[in-house]
């Protein structure tokens, strides 16, 4: 076990003679990170062997997949007798610095019961796979979207505020636990993976980036995030905590809508937009996803979503709250949900 300070007995590796180019490579990157983000200081990572990380996956039979990204892979596996997640990325060389990022912030948000624990990552690759508890087989946006084979029920509206509570707690962590805050850059549906007792769980920190020492931004950075809950401000480059806040006030609408924010991109209006006008004009329950309304005795809970979420998407940052703001309210209506 690796005890505080002591960065070298996280990467204990039996090298017999294999090819050490991309092992002595990729370790000596994330060493290097991992001392600069946690101050020398990292929860223990276990390491494992490409061919056994292979077998766990059945050579990474996309019979395995739970979530596909667009720069990796998260499959189920079996190894050491008992269920994993792992996660595969790319084979292009952009992929290490996102898969070495996703090792050091797990590493550190691992202690939160709202984030798919990390328990170690393989180095022998030329991009390293990460090795997770097992957080089920399905993610979020299967939840909400698969639906209609018949194998899924729709969840419930009280699972659907768990859900929101569960994710803005451990995004709230992010920005406000660790040395520095961190904006996560990449929250959507995918990234939540949720578990038999319908716990959800953040499962990526790949685009993450850190606010320096000082700073109310990011530094300067190439344009990263997912496609339909990138917030405004993005496109300039410079951005803080109030992006995340966006991207999850997206995921809210889309919670309540069952409705995916790119499809409205050539719509009359854009997402929030098309909600916003709904809400105002008190139709909100005529864009509600069906399957939620016959659980209502009223629709002030549904009003009280909306109007979170697009709080959370206004276009000015300055003006969205802070997501241990937005956390709160979503803790009160989830206690209002169970005196239902």
């Amino acid at each position: 076990m690796l005890k505080e300070g002591e960065m070298g007995s996280c990467f204990r590796i039996k090298r017999q003679g294999k090819d050490e180019g991309p092992l002595l490579k990729n370790g000596s990157m994330l060493l290097e990170k991992l001392i600069a983000s946690s101050d020398g200081k990292c929860n223990p990572i276990c390491t494992f062997s490409a061919e056994e990380l292979s077998e766990a996956t059945k050579g990474y039979d996309v019979g395995q997949e739970i979530s596909r990204y667009v720069h990796f892979v998260l499959y189920k596996g079996f190894l050491r007798g008992r269920e994993l997640s792992v996660k595969r990325y790319g084979s292009y060389n952009k992929c290490l610095e996102t898969a070495i990022t996703d090792i050091v912030i797990s590493s550190q948000m691992s202690v939160h019961k709202n984030v798919l624990k990390l328990i170690g990552c393989c180095l022998e690759t030329q991009n390293p796979v990460l090795v997770y508890e097992y957080g089920g087989e399905k993610n979020l946006q299967r939840l909400m979207f698969d639906v209609s084979d018949g194998q899924l029920e729709p969840l419930t509206w009280k699972s659907r505020i768990k859900i929101a509570m569960d994710i803005a707690n451990a995004v709230a962590y992010l920005h406000t636990a660790l040395s520095r805050p961190v904006i996560n850059r990449g929250l959507s549906l995918i990234s939540i993976v949720i578990d038999t007792n319908y716990v959800a769980k953040l499962a990526d920190f790949s685009l993450s980036v850190a606010i320096p020492k000082g700073k109310s931004h990011a530094v300067e950075d190439a344009i990263s995030g997912v496609v339909g809950y990138i917030a405004p401000e993005v496109l300039e480059c410079k951005i803080n905590e109030k992006a995340d806040v966006y991207s999850f006030g997206i995921l809210l609408l889309e919670l309540l809508t069952r409705r995916k924010s790119g499809d409205h991109s050539v719509e009359e209006a854009p997402f929030r937009a098309f909600v916003s006008n709904y809400v105002e004009s008190n139709r909100l329950t005529e864009i509600v996803d069906q399957s939620i309304l016959s659980e209502r005795s009223n629709g002030n809970e549904l009003v009280s979503l909306a109007k979170i979420a697009l709080c959370c998407t206004q276009e000015n940052p300055e003006n969205r709250p802070m997501i241990t703001d937005v956390a709160k309210q979503l803790r009160q209506l989830n206690k209002d949900c169970k005196l239902c």
